[in-house]
């Protein structure tokens, strides 16, 4: 019952928000920080909502190593809270084009500047990924990725796509993993006090001088280094 009640709080705060924040964007639309802006409005009050405690280490990482590619994992609908408290300054997302048919949300989601990707469409997708090259090269703006592809549930982190690291080695730009305990199993939001988010900013792994022929290289190379940190946090957790 009181799961219930939270999740229907939770869409109604985030259609508020996401309402609030498409009359903000109106304002200045398309601009790198307006997702950071609103995503902390939205996601503190959440976490309440929620009846989660929260944590970030390591976020002087993400200040000291701009712009970059970060890459999260993709667990199930509060990724939005996290996403909403931890993103950095000047950093947009990756998301479906077809998130621009749900009314305010998708709307907002497109006025913060975040870029929208035709899967199903080869070359459009590949000038969608030219043009978040483009956006980190010159103009100072880090993207958030998870690289998963799909929510995972609680199956553990998945298998990593290699679009991710491709647009990092483009723009040789730094990765970023930011890692989090499985929230999916590890709380339960039918209790008074839901549990803990804890998440970990991991050092980033460098590009420079590398090609595309490295990218699944390196996206084995994060995912076991993500994998072994969740371990830990999830842990940690539940000690």
């Amino acid at each position: 019952m009181l799961r219930s009640i939270r999740y229907i709080l939770y869409f109604l705060w985030l259609i508020l928000t996401t309402g609030l924040g498409l009359v903000f964007c109106l304002f200045r639309p398309f601009h790198p920080d307006n997702l950071r802006l609103i995503g902390r409005f939205f996601g503190y009050p959440a976490l309440k909502i929620m009846g989660l405690k929260y944590e970030l280490r390591g976020s002087e990482i993400l200040d000291n190593n701009r712009p970059c590619v970060v890459i999260a994992p993709h667990q199930n609908n509060l990724d939005l809270i996290l996403g909403g408290v931890a993103i950095p300054k000047r950093t947009v997302s990756l998301g479906k084009i077809s998130l621009i048919r749900i009314p305010i949300f998708g709307w907002f989601y497109w006025l913060s500047g975040n870029i929208l990707i035709n899967r199903t469409n080869k070359r459009k997708a590949k000038a969608s990924m030219n043009k978040v090259t483009d956006m980190i090269r010159n103009k100072n703006i880090s993207i958030w990725i998870m690289p998963e592809g799909t929510r995972s549930r609680g199956r553990g982190l998945l298998p990593f796509k290699s679009g991710a690291f491709r647009t990092a080695i483009d723009a040789q730009v730094p990765i970023v993993p930011m890692c989090f305990n499985s929230y999916h199993v590890n709380t339960d939001t039918n209790k008074l006090k839901s549990g803990k988010i804890l998440g970990q900013v991991l050092e980033p792994i460098p590009t420079t001088g590398l090609d595309t022929s490295d990218a699944l290289r390196l996206s084995q190379e994060a995912w076991e280094k993500m994998k072994a940190q969740i371990e830990l946090l999830d842990a940690e957790v539940t000690s």
